[in-house]
Formats: C-alpha cells, structure tokens, sequence
C-alpha cells in the first residue's frame, strides 16, 4: 500500500542518493524527466536505470522491485534506504581501509 501523505523518496531521488554516495554521476547522465513522477507516470526508464545501477554497485536490495518505487511503498522505500546506507558504510569501511594500508609503516 502506497503512503497517502506521498512517498517518502521517489525513483529520482534514490538514484540521485545513490549518485551521490558512490561519488560521481550515472555515464550517461539520466535526465530528470526519464523518472516517473508518479504512480500512473508511464515513463520507468529511470526506474531501470536505477536498479541497474545499484546492481551495477552490488547493492543488496532484497526484495524491492520497481513497481515498489514507483508507486510509492514506503516499506519497500526504507528497504532500499538501508540497502543504500549499508553500501556506503561498506565503501567507506573499504576506503579507510585502502588509506590506514597506505600510511602504515613498511
């Protein structure tokens, strides 16, 4: 069941969370207008766009689809926020690993 206050996050900004955490844009960059704006927006090219990119990034989505997003299921949304929170914490564990091997005596 969709949220009936809205979404928490839509299609566009999960991606552009994801952009952000993995610290550099979608190549190709994906237009704004490719993501739905709501549940009966037919356009879902940035909806697949996204999903390729997480999986792209090895992010463990579970069960989260992309009629989930897009039409707005807020359990489904936090799924995905946990799923994103749990690559970042894992890249940055990974870069601070890369940079205490860097500095360490030898």
């Amino acid at each position: 069941m969709s949220d009936p206050a809205g979404p928490l996050y839509g299609g566009l900004a999960l991606f552009r969370l994801a952009e952000d955490i993995k610290g550099k844009q979608a190549s190709p960059r994906v237009p704004d207008s490719a993501f739905p704006s709501g549940p009966d927006d037919d356009r879902l090219d940035g909806l697949f766009k996204l999903f390729d990119f997480l999986l792209d990034n090895d992010v463990k989505m579970g069960t989260v689809s992309i009629n989930d997003i897009r039409q707005g299921k807020r359990d489904k949304i936090v799924q995905l926020l946990h799923a994103l929170r749990a690559w970042e914490d894992k890249r940055n564990n990974i870069a601070l690993a890369l940079s205490q091997d860097a500095v360490a005596p030898g």
